[in-house]
């Protein structure tokens, strides 16, 4: 009985001991303005490797199952973003973001909609104009990858 009584304590022991550090390493809830700052970092820094067609900013922050969807409807995959972007088959003139609307579900993911107004190319095609763009951020391990974008020619009234 002795032996079953000490093996039931050091159990519970070795329990709590486990236990404490991992309710330690729990990181407190972030609210929606630290989220939506972090977002808005990413996406001025997105802005700006898109406009020098810094592949590596996008090897680093677009997430392994990465979708885009361009104005015509063609699905790219994170592979043949950054092969884009490394072969120098797409430029950026212009980049510029308005309109933005941010929406948050579980603190772990973003799906931000705003206007973009771009000029530029991609194998030397212009796609020059005004688009609706949604883009879907989720965070992984911590850090924030972007899963998914999507982009919708407005027309010229």
């Amino acid at each position: 009985m002795k032996v079953k009584a000490a093996f039931l304590a050091v159990t519970v022991i070795a329990t709590v001991a486990l236990l404490h550090p991992q309710a330690a390493r729990k990181r407190p809830t972030v609210g929606p303005q630290e989220i939506g700052k972090e977002i808005q970092q990413l996406e001025a820094q997105l802005r700006i490797a898109a406009l020098k067609g810094d592949a590596g900013w996008f090897d680093q922050y677009l997430a392994e199952s990465y979708t885009e969807i361009d104005e015509q409807g063609k699905v790219s995959t994170r592979a043949e973003v950054i092969q884009a972007l490394r072969n120098g088959d797409v430029a950026y003139d212009t980049m510029n973001l308005s309109e933005g609307s941010a929406r948050i579900f579980n603190n772990n993911t973003v799906l931000l909609v705003q206007k973009e107004e771009l000029a530029g190319g991609m194998r030397q095609q212009n796609f020059s104009g005004t688009f609706r763009c949604s883009r879907l951020w989720v965070k992984q391990n911590e850090v924030w990858h972007l899963a998914a974008s999507q982009r919708t020619r407005i027309p010229v009234s």
